[in-house]
C-alpha cells in the first residue's frame, strides 16, 4: 500500500509547522520534499528532504531529534505509522541539485 500523495502532502505541512514552532536561531525552514521509501523489512515510510536557510550550525539538533515525538500524534492521525526520516538540506545546495537533475533530463525542459 502506497501512502497517498494527499497523506505526504499532509505529513511535509506537519513536519514544517513543527520545525518552524522550534527553536533554530537564523534558521528558516522554506519547503519539504517528500518521496516513499521502503526499509529492511519492506515497511514503507516517508524519506523527507526539509529545504531550510540560514547557516548549519544554528540547527539545533536536540530539537531536530525530538521533533518526531512531538509531532507523532498528528503523523499517527493521518495514518502515518511509520517513523518518516527527516533530513535538513540548504536552500543553496538544493537548488544546485535541482539545476542538476533539470540538465540531466532534456525532455523535462520547456521549449
Amino acid at each position: 500500500m502506497t501512502i497517498a500523495l494527499e497523506t505526504q502532502e499532509k505529513a511535509k505541512e506537519i513536519i514544517l509547522a513543527g520545525l518552524r514552532a522550534q527553536s533554530h536561531g537564523s534558521v528558516r525552514f522554506c519547503d519539504a520534499e517528500s518521496e516513499v521509501a521502503w526499509n529492511a523489512i519492506d515497511e514503507e515510510f516517508l524519506d523527507v528532504s526539509v529545504i531550510y536557510e540560514g547557516t548549519h550550525e544554528d540547527l539545533n539538533m536536540h530539537s531536530l531529534n525530538a521533533l518526531h515525538g512531538e509531532i507523532e500524534p498528528q503523523l499517527l492521525e493521518i495514518g502515518i505509522s511509520q517513523i518518516p526520516s527527516v533530513s535538513c538540506i540548504p536552500k543553496a545546495e538544493y537548488d544546485r541539485l535541482l539545476s542538476e537533475r533539470t540538465a540531466a533530463r532534456p525532455w523535462d525542459r520547456p521549449g
